[in-house]
């Protein structure tokens, strides 16, 4: 029988689909399955630079919020100085007025001076540095704790340096104005080096007997005591169990060497804080990465470095990547690093569901094989035809109504989102990006900030141009703040003539300066109805984990405050 007979050509043509479908259904498997591992090898590189460079940012967000708390705290540590000796003046000076009001009439003045100076000798302060000295008006020294040799003798015709020109304007201060605050340079009691130094000192009257009673502190000392608090205060803000951590370095030597540094803070290494350390120390991987990090501070004032250190569960050495940043006032590095463990995580879970993901293709692929040769068996060519031409008709409707459907709902969410006479963002937009923020902050400690400002007299250019003068007002308003504005801010109007801008990243001083920017772009901008409009602005910044309620209320309320001081100006609440 001949094979290709008529007879056969039915059955070689199954044969020939047959071979086809499995040829086919195999070649594409292989393919599907190897572009699959392809795809994963450039999903887990891709996985890494993001990783990273997430990383990198969230470290240099973290650092230099850190490090503007402690030049914020190192600003205020002064006032607190002043707030300290003022204290401790009025205290003396109550000491001084209750014996005087309750002796007077028992004892002579000179019983009475003895008395109050034996009372006031002992107070002391500042781990004991700080004392109340006591003058007279005519410069006789009356009590010096710190050097009672001095005790007796006249400033005005000692031979001690600068203290006549010191005792005549603590003189003239304390006739001008009772009480206050002077600034010299003195000497150390007891410094052998005979060096002066910058000194503040609170000064006041005691009109019963002609004294004046003061104390001080040398400014050496307040940024002794001033480092000494701020690292104890980090010391117990940064506690906790935690893999990604601050820790702190004192710069010894900039270029390096032994015992270039001391360490102030890690969590991590206890073991090291108040030690010197070298930068010939290694990781792991033989990296000797202090020497990299002090490269880029000397070159950059800041490195992002990636070593293998010591992990906080005792798990072993992990791989990290740390980001250091120095602090010029008090050459400080402070860092803060992160461990590539979630990355890992992330990697190993990706490969696992790739390898279930494979196993299920392959099976998938085996069905498809035999259910490919049951359909060459039992279906026919025609209907394979049939249902193709049906598949295409059908699929190219739903690809035009999709098409349709999409640009239907791009056009009604814009509408949705924007205010129809300035073309900027509406308020329902606003607050949905302003819940979005605000959960954020709620999560990482990045600040956000609320401007809300409107136009002064508004209702006067309506009044006398009439609303379609306003409405082009609004409209140039509108455009001339959403250029001078970063891309990442979310600018709305709120209704009517009020406006609100959500500022995220960045703290309540930066805003306000932000706000003042804006103020006088307005004001030096020429509008169409030939007339200067000018704003009042009302900034904020959120504090978490207050309600969204009360960051409005906060920015309304200042807002009305730059209204009540004379309109075009910006409050900060």
């Amino acid at each position: 029988m001949n094979m290709f007979s008529e007879q056969n050509v039915a059955r070689i043509s199954f044969l020939c689909a047959v071979i086809l479908v499995a040829i086919l259904t195999v070649s594409s498997g292989l393919l599907f399955i190897a572009n699959k591992f392809d795809t994963l090898n450039k999903d887990l590189l891709t996985l890494e630079q993001d990783f990273i460079a997430n990383e990198k940012k969230q470290l240099r967000v973290d650092v230099s919020s850190l490090q503007a708390n402690i030049a914020s705290r190192n600003k205020t540590m002064q006032s607190v100085l002043e707030n300290n000796l003022q204290v401790r003046v009025q205290e003396a000076l109550k000491t001084a007025e209750n014996i005087h009001s309750t002796m007077k009439s028992r004892l002579t003045v000179e019983m009475i001076e003895d008395v109050i100076k034996e009372a006031i000798r002992p107070i002391r302060f500042n781990d004991k540095q700080g004392y109340c000295f006591i003058l007279r008006m005519d410069g006789e020294v009356i009590l010096y704790p710190a050097d009672t040799n001095l005790e007796g003798a006249n400033f005005f015709s000692s031979n001690i340096y600068l203290a006549p020109e010191v005792m005549t304007e603590m003189i003239e201060l304390v006739k001008a104005q009772s009480q206050g605050f002077l600034h010299y340079n003195w000497f150390k009691p007891h410094d052998l080096s005979g060096q002066f130094v910058e000194k503040i000192s609170y000064v006041a009257l005691f009109e019963p007997l002609g004294w004046i009673i003061g104390t001080g502190e040398y400014f050496d000392n307040l940024d002794s005591l001033t480092r000494k608090t701020v690292t104890n205060e980090l010391k117990e803000s940064l506690q906790g169990d935690i893999p990604d951590y601050f820790f702190i370095y004192e710069l010894n030597n900039m270029e390096g060497g032994k015992d270039f540094a001391t360490m102030l803070i890690n969590n991590n290494r206890p073991d090291l804080v108040g030690q010197p350390i070298s930068d010939d120390y290694v990781d792991a991987k033989g990296k000797q990465f202090r020497k990299e990090f002090l490269k880029g501070i000397r070159d950059n004032g800041e490195a992002y470095v990636v070593y293998w250190y010591k992990k906080t569960d005792g798990s072993g050495d992990g791989r990290k990547l740390s980001y250091f940043k120095f602090y010029p006032e008090w050459n400080w590095v402070i860092a803060k690093g992160v461990y590539f463990d979630r990355l890992d995580e992330a990697i190993a879970t990706k490969k696992e569901a790739l390898s279930a993901k494979v196993t299920e293709d392959i099976k998938l692929l085996v069905l498809i094989f035999f259910g490919g040769v049951a359909l060459a068996l039992f279906a026919a060519f025609f209907l394979s035809k049939w249902l193709q031409r049906i598949f295409n008709n059908y699929r190219h409707a739903q690809e035009e109504y999709a098409k349709q459907l999409e640009t239907l709902n791009n056009a009604l969410e814009k509408q949705s989102q924007t205010d129809a006479l300035t073309r900027i963002n509406n308020r329902g937009y606003f607050n949905e990006q302003l819940d979005k923020e605000i959960a954020s902050a709620g999560r990482y400690p990045n600040p956000v900030s609320l401007i809300l400002f409107d136009i002064d007299n508004f209702k006067l250019i309506n009044d006398t141009l009439g609303h379609l003068a306003g409405d082009s007002v609004l409209r140039e308003l509108a455009a001339l703040i959403r250029d001078n504005i970063r891309q990442t801010d979310i600018f709305a109007r709120w209704g009517g003539e009020e406006f609100v801008i959500l500022v995220p990243n960045i703290n309540i001083e930066q805003a306000a300066k932000f706000s003042e920017k804006l103020r006088k772009t307005i004001v030096n901008n020429t509008f169409s109805i030939g007339r200067n409009i000018t704003c009042s602005f009302g900034v904020s910044t959120y504090r978490p984990p207050e309600k969204i309620e009360d960051l409005l209320q906060r920015t309304d309320e200042a807002l009305y405050r730059a209204k009540d001081a004379g309109k075009n100006r910006c409050m900060a609440c």
